[in-house]
């Protein structure tokens, strides 16, 4: 009897940790089935990122044989007749060489120095002509910083929340040699000159490119300010009012209206392999409002292209008020709603197919356009456009597209070369620099917070999701 109680007791005290146990057994297994396919999509990864890595050697090696004695590219001017000048060839040029640097060549590489010595011979040509523009010289200053910035040396003394105003930062200039040091300040102060006055944006001189006299347009805005800014990282000073002036354009000359979007969020809950679980949730309906080359003239069309150049220069003149401590929560909040309704555009239209248009077309530039949502995903930090996971479906599509020998050319999938503007110099370029993501990221990522599940976003609404 004694016996059968002393049984009893054991039982009913083992029951809870019976009952513990079976309740463990749904989370073990579902944590399994997660580290399952972490474990594949690690895998999957690596073995992707061995391709690209071999996609961008195959294409840098390819590139390096087409340079000249010279030490320069084949450009614009080939076709001109003898001591004739294309002012864009030194913005070609300047390409290859952002390209080459960012690709692993260094700086102090036989290839480099012969290809920054013409730069350097070819501008001061141009500057007697009086034809220096703004891509070449906003180019020109990108390669200059990725050749001599050390990158991360001043990452640890930043000091500010993610959408805060102020910031404590010891500048830490690019090792220029003099030589370049001098001609970086001269070009970023040839860029704030010819900033237009009252527009705030920059332009082609005359009626070059389509654009209206007197007008900007966002291509060689969205350059200027990439060069304005690769100058300023590397401790030039530029006037705050060139940042403020060009935010006003750029807000100008975002649409002011477009059909709803959903603004998509990553759901903090989710992981990979639970199927019951979305990975994305709605963050509420926005307007899809992109940007046009100019608002008159024949490139009227919304693009792909000129939306990833409107978020891109909101996120640079985002970082530099920042950096000035003139980035107010109202001027934040007025980025960040624009920024947003230019993500929510990418989101609506988003392809890597070709260069996207709303109404629904397709325009040229292909991978300038791929380039460009290379710079939104660096600058805003995003891995998602909406529920795009654009850079692994850029590079598949690139990869699929290389040519044996290693370049890319024209409009993949559509159309061949067009013109210079199409060459297979300056397509290898673009893809390179979206394989090897190659824009260099603000030290805080500049994401608005409703994407991002911030403290200060509004509340996501999940119901019914």
């Amino acid at each position: 009897m004694a016996s059968r109680r002393r049984c009893a007791f054991l039982l009913l005290a083992l029951l809870p940790a019976v009952a513990a146990h079976a309740e463990d057994a749904p989370d073990a297994a579902r944590q399994a089935k997660v580290d399952a396919a972490k474990r594949a999509l690690a895998e999957d990864k690596k073995a992707f990122d061995g391709k690209v890595n071999e996609a961008i050697d195959k294409g840098v090696a390819w590139l390096r044989k087409r340079q000249r004695s010279a030490g320069n590219f084949p450009a614009y001017g080939d076709k001109l007749p003898a001591n004739t000048y294309q002012p864009m060839d030194l913005g070609v040029n300047a390409l290859v060489m952002l390209t080459l640097v960012k690709g692993g060549v260094p700086a102090e590489d036989k290839a480099i120095e012969k290809l920054k010595t013409w730069c350097l011979g070819n501008y001061a040509n141009m500057k007697g002509l009086k034809n220096v523009l703004v891509y070449p010289a906003s180019v020109l200053l990108m390669a200059f910083e990725a050749a001599y910035r050390e990158p991360g040396k001043d990452e640890g003394d930043v000091q500010r929340d993610r959408y805060g105003t102020t910031v404590t930062r010891k500048k830490t200039p690019c090792k220029y040699p003099a030589a370049i040091s001098a001609l970086v300040d001269e070009l970023a102060k040839f860029l704030v000159k010819n900033q237009v006055p009252k527009v705030g944006g920059w332009r082609y001189p005359g009626l070059s490119g389509g654009a209206p006299a007197g007008d900007a347009e966002m291509s060689n805005t969205q350059y200027a300010l990439l060069g304005l800014n690769a100058a300023a990282r590397c401790g030039t000073s530029v006037p705050v009012d060139v940042w403020t002036k060009a935010l006003e354009y750029v807000l100008k000359e975002q649409e002011k209206d477009g059909i709803p979007g959903d603004l998509w969020v990553e759901n903090p809950a989710w992981e990979p392999g639970l199927d019951e679980v979305p990975q994305f949730l709605s963050g509420g309906k926005r307007k899809a409002r992109g940007w046009r080359y100019t608002p008159d003239g024949p490139q009227t069309l919304t693009t792909g292209s000129m939306t990833t150049a409107g978020v891109a220069c909101l996120a640079i003149v985002k970082e530099r008020l920042g950096d000035a401590g003139k980035l107010t929560p109202e001027l934040s909040r007025r980025i960040d709603s624009a920024m947003l309704d230019g993500l929510v555009w990418l989101s609506e239209a988003f392809t890597v197919d070709g260069n996207p248009t709303m109404p629904a077309g397709g325009a040229a530039w292909h991978l300038y356009y791929l380039y460009g949502l290379e710079r939104v995903g660096a600058l805003t930090g995003l891995p998602y456009v909406g529920k795009h996971a654009w850079y692994r479906k850029g590079a598949e599509l690139l990869l699929s597209a290389q040519k044996p020998d290693g370049h890319w050319e024209g409009q993949v999938g559509t159309m061949g070369l067009t013109d210079e503007h199409e060459s297979e110099i300056v397509q290898t370029c673009f893809a390179l620099l979206f394989l090897k993501r190659a824009t260099t990221p603000p030290l805080v990522p500049l994401t608005p917070p409703e994407v991002t599940g911030a403290p200060d976003a509004p509340p996501v609404d999940t119901r019914g999701k």
